[in-house]
């Protein structure tokens, strides 16, 4: 029985071995870990199960051992053990920060190990029945005593030093620089790995820790199980020829056993092969058609890098003139011998140079990369002689799997047949599923021509290099199935390395090709099956609840009529239920926030701040805590659907007293629905709400075709469809509008015309090393602005922001932004540049990311940035007044106070923000940096959001953010409420007197939410005095929009 112990490091650090990575961080950082807590056990140790995350848990095997001695509550820093140990199950660590680190001062014995984050150190033998996966830069595997393992696989920079002798059947080992089975091809992972422990479709270019599940890798080794198939079913298909060449060398030998094997088939004389960004060709001696004399070689290209050629010359051996007149005489062969001739050729820019001979002291880099490719070349005939030897089991599968009518079952789902079914058309042709692209062809006619059933698998293999087509390095595996013959149909299974090479028989010895199509067809064929199931359920389920949601009276209702005279009872019930769970759900969240906004508070007055809470009600900056697991989900989330059919039957007859009681029986959950408006919601803003009781909106992004504006009125709406760009004034008198041709100002919405402006072209007031050309993008009205005269508008457009002015002797086009330029500066950067396709011909354009201006409400300042600059202040002609840092890292909004005195200016960071509040000086512009003041010294306007959208009021903002939350904010940062939309908040407007505001989402929504005296709604999260009262919905799954 070993005896346990718990020790500070500092009292045991004597026992660590000086070789481990804890003793070398010791002698690197002394007494940094001195207090660190460290479990010794004297003695062997032998249990069941050891998980390093959970050490000394009280169901855990170690935990017992602690009998008698000081408990502790917390997982130790190392588990140090002087002895053996042995453990009959699973040895496992996650990388989670809080694994134990293990040090076994004698040898170890277990069944599986499955290790991240922590350190693994056996002095003595370390061996490993089934599995030992190390992943991760924080895990490391120290075995100086040697290794032997079945299965050994490690990935993602995970340490490995094996100092004796390493024995593994099955190493897969992407970390050091030895060789292995996954060198040059990682299907071995599928023929390891059963299927159920894959993580998606994943094509295997991205390294083998992305091609597996290990949270199931982790519950079968802990649950007792295996999570690998055994030696003898991997041999069966994977057999591989560990026999041919007695070394790696290139040598003639070598050479000449590759050429004479049954790579190349019967009356042949050359094949053909690749593996990732490498094809060769192995050629036997023989006369060409040509009539010229071939010598045995192997041709190796590495894509665009370098060219190898290796081959084997019979050269005749010297000899005397009597010995050759013998042998003239006698018709002997005359005696050759075999001489080594090897040369290669580099490329550069994609072009090949001359051809050089290869030697490892004249040519060191092109020699190590040539040995390089030569064992790939080594392992793909290794694995074809060993499927040869086999008589290909992996062929035989590839073709009992994927049959003819295996095929044509497969290729007839609908996904084949109703949404990618066009062949020819590139947006119809297929579709990605992960990293693997997958389509189909129906037997058909085109162009006169007749066409069989085809199904086609591609994916990314390498980068493209110089002179490629952008698609080119992509790989791709075809099964075409012939039904237009007598008897059987035959399929036939063809490759290509990239897209603009022809297809080419696939070789029945091409193991790694024949697993990865298998592996293509098994995960693809699964996914869209359950995809195909789980959508016939949908379609099942939709077609209960279509038939189950009814009216008992249609409009128009008499004023007398109750709600029971119009719902079923079934919806009656399911209304009270649905407004009593939305009560409490909201109720749940409103008491969280109110508390955390208690919290911040506290911690505010503490440090002397006034800390504003964040949308989840965390403290500013902070990600969510733990105890936002503890929070419920909406509970309406199943009866959702039965709900929106409902909404869909009321809408369809576009009654206002019908869709206000529906309303008031069933309040809108957007975290119900929060899924569906992720998936299918249509981008709405900007947003204009008319003095009318008309709201005008673009639906859809800017830079969508789709996208259009259009005008809501009651439970109507109506297409806008000559407007592509909208814009007011602050004093809401002038509105600015885009047809694509041109720019006019009108006095109303559909009043006179003020003034006309000409479009942007895109490169105004470029410098020449900003090499862009004009174009649509440059023409585009994203956002416009007129001031209040009608006489000037602000533009934006991916290309950057202008001023457009009207004059007597026609329009001006003045570049706002960006105006200073570097000449190696962020837009001379391709992601700052898009290619674009006019007239046959492609363009370059600027294309900047997150471009933002604002307009003071006194016309005197503009505001400007990307994600790129800095934020800047303008005044009314364009120049310089200020530049500021951001709060965070790029520029993303930009707002002025309703009484035009202060800045408000977003920056971002992922899905968090941070706003500047500064004040405006009034300076002249001829000193633009006096009007800069001290950052430090003025607080942010706020602390969490990223913010999308904004409006003012008289002394606060409205801030839109990314969680789909409203926050109105005091001009001098005092958090005032927060409502809760639902998705991205992507525009918003407000009326003169504050009482009505528009809302609207990336997730499709537009809501209109009216000031109210009675308090919070019941209905919406937050904390504000509005109430909702109508939502429209714009998704793409839906068939046109809906009413709430």
């Amino acid at each position: 029985m070993p005896i346990a112990r718990i020790f500070p490091l500092a009292d045991v650090a004597i026992h660590l071995p000086a070789e481990s990575s804890i003793s070398e961080r010791l002698q690197h950082e002394p007494g940094e870990l001195d207090q660190e807590l460290v479990l010794y056990l004297q003695g062997d140790v032998t249990v069941p199960e050891l998980h390093l995350n959970a050490a000394l848990d009280s169901n855990h095997p170690l935990h017992a051992l602690l009998a008698g001695a000081a408990q502790v509550g917390e997982t130790p820093y190392l588990v140090l053990i002087d002895g053996s140990l042995q453990i009959d199950g699973a040895l496992t660590a996650e990388d989670d920060g809080d694994a134990a680190h293990l040090v076994v001062l004698g040898s170890a014995h277990l069944r599986d190990a499955v290790l991240a984050g922590s350190l693994l150190y056996v002095r003595d033998a370390l061996a490993v029945d089934d599995l030992l996966w190390g992943d991760g830069s924080s895990g490391a595997l120290q075995a100086p005593g040697g290794l032997q393992a079945r299965v050994a696989l490690f990935t993602d920079d995970f340490t490995v030093h094996v100092q004796g002798p390493e024995q593994v059947e099955f190493l897969m080992d992407e970390v050091r620089s030895v060789a292995h089975r996954a060198e040059f091809g990682s299907e071995i992972v599928g023929a390891v790995f059963p299927d159920e422990f894959q993580d998606g479709i994943d094509a295997g270019e991205d390294g083998l820790h992305h091609m597996l599940d290990r949270d199931r890798v982790l519950a079968a080794v802990r649950a007792g199980g295996s999570a690998t198939r055994t030696s003898e079913e991997i041999n069966a298909q994977w057999p591989v020829a560990q026999d041919l060449c007695a070394d790696d060398a290139i040598s003639v030998e070598n050479i000449l056993a590759v050429v004479r094997t049954p790579v190349i088939a019967h009356k042949e004389h050359k094949a053909y092969g690749w593996f990732q960004q490498t094809d060769f060709s192995v050629c036997q001696r023989h006369v060409d058609d040509d009539g010229d004399q071939r010598d045995d070689n192997v041709f190796i290209t590495v894509w665009k890098t370098w060219d190898f050629y290796l081959s084997v010359d019979m050269v005749r051996t010297p000899q005397g003139l009597l010995p050759r007149l013998a042998a003239a005489v006698l018709r002997r062969p005359v005696t050759t011998t075999p001489v080594l001739t090897l040369v290669y050729r580099p490329y550069t820019d994609g072009e090949p140079g001359e051809w050089q001979a290869l030697a490892p002291d004249s040519a060191p880099e092109a020699w190590a990369a040539c040995q390089t490719a030569w064992r790939g070349v080594l392992d793909y005939v290794r694995k074809a002689v060993g499927q040869h030897r086999a008589r290909y089991p992996l062929y035989q599968r590839l073709q009992a799997d994927l049959t003819a009518r295996h095929i044509e079952d497969f290729t007839s789902l609908p996904v084949f047949t109703e949404r990618y079914n066009d062949w020819w058309d590139s947006d119809k042709n297929g579709h990605w599923l992960d990293d693997v692209w997958v389509g189909a062809r129906q037997p058909c006619m085109h162009d006169g021509e007749p066409w069989g059933r085809a199904l086609k698998f591609s994916w990314e293999n390498g980068s493209p290099a110089p002179g490629d087509d952008d698609d080119n390095a992509h790989s791709v595996y075809q099964i075409d199935v012939d039904e237009a013959r007598e008897g059987p149909a035959l399929v036939e299974f063809t490759h290509a390395q990239r897209q603009n090479e022809a297809r080419v028989a696939l070789p029945r010895g091409a193991a790694d090709h024949l697993a990865r199509l298998l592996r293509f067809y098994r995960l693809v064929q699964a996914r869209l099956r359950e995809e195909h199931e789980r959508e016939q359920a949908r379609d099942a389920e939709a077609r209960r609840i279509e038939a189950a949601v009814y009216l008992l009276a249609l409009p128009p209702l008499a004023p007398d009529v109750p709600d029971a005279g119009v719902f079923p009872v079934e919806l009656m019930t399911l209304s009270e239920q649905w407004q009593a769970d939305g009560q409490a759900y909201v109720a749940a969240i409103r008491a969280h926030q109110l508390a955390m906004d208690a919290k911040a508070q506290r911690s505010g007055d503490e440090d002397g701040t006034a800390e504003v809470a964040g949308s989840d009600g965390e403290p500013s900056g902070q990600e969510p805590q733990d105890d936002e697991e503890a929070l419920p989900s909406d509970p309406r989330k199943e009866a959702a659907p039965t709900v929106l059919q409902l909404a869909r039957v009321v809408h369809a007859h576009a009654d206002e007293d019908l869709g206000d009681r529906f309303r008031q029986r069933f309040a809108f959950a957007p975290d119900a629905y929060v899924q569906r408006a992720a998936k299918a919601g249509r981008f709405i803003g900007p947003v204009i709400a008319l003095e009318d009781g008309r709201v005008l909106a673009r639906i859809g992004p800017a830079y969508d075709d789709a996208a259009h504006w259009v005008a809501l009125h009651g439970v109507g709406h109506t297409p806008l469809a000559s407007l592509r760009g909208l814009g007011r004034s602050h004093d809401r008198q002038v509105f600015a509008q885009g047809d694509g041709q041109q720019v006019t100002t009108h006095r109303g919405f559909e009043g006179p015309v003020i003034a006309r402006f000409d479009l942007p072209r895109g490169n105004e007031g470029l410098p020449p090393e900003v090499a862009v050309t004009a174009g649509p993008l440059g023409q585009r009205c994203d956002e416009l602005i007129p001031f209040n005269d009608g006489q000037r508008v602000l533009l934006l457009n991916p290309t950057g922001v202008y001023l457009l002015t009207a004059g007597s002797s026609g329009t001006g086009v003045q570049r706002l932004h960006p105006q200073t330029f570097e000449e190696d500066g962020p837009y001379t950067w391709p992601k700052n540049q898009m290619d674009d396709e006019v007239g046959g011909n492609t363009i370059t354009t600027l294309a900047l990311d997150m471009l933002h201006m604002a307009l003071s409400r006194d016309e005197r300042h503009i505001a400007v940035g990307d994600q790129d600059s800095r934020h800047i202040l303008l005044d009314a002609q364009g120049t310089v007044v200020a530049e500021y840092d951001t709060l965070s890292s790029y520029p993303h909004h930009a707002a002025f106070s309703h009484d035009s005195t202060r800045l408000f200016a977003n920056s971002c960071h992922l899905y968090w923000g941070s706003t500047l509040s500064v004040p405006i000086a009034p300076v002249a512009p001829q000193s633009p940096q006096a009007s800069e003041p001290d950052q430090a010294e003025t607080p942010p306007l706020d602390e969490s959001c990223r913010v999308y959208a904004s409006v003012t009021e008289p002394g606060l903002v409205i801030l839109g953010d990314a969680d789909g939350y409203l926050h109105a904010i005091g001009d001098d940062g005092r958090p005032l409420w927060r409502h809760h939309i639902g998705s991205t908040i992507s525009g918003i407007d407000i009326s003169p007197d504050g009482n009505t505001l528009w809302a609207a989402s990336y997730g499709g929504y537009l809501a209109r939410l009216q000031r109210s005296e009675a308090g919070m709604d019941p209905y919406a999260i937050g904390t504000s005095r509005y109430v909702e009262t109508s939502r429209w919905i714009f998704w793409s799954d839906e068939a046109a929009p809906l009413r709430w």
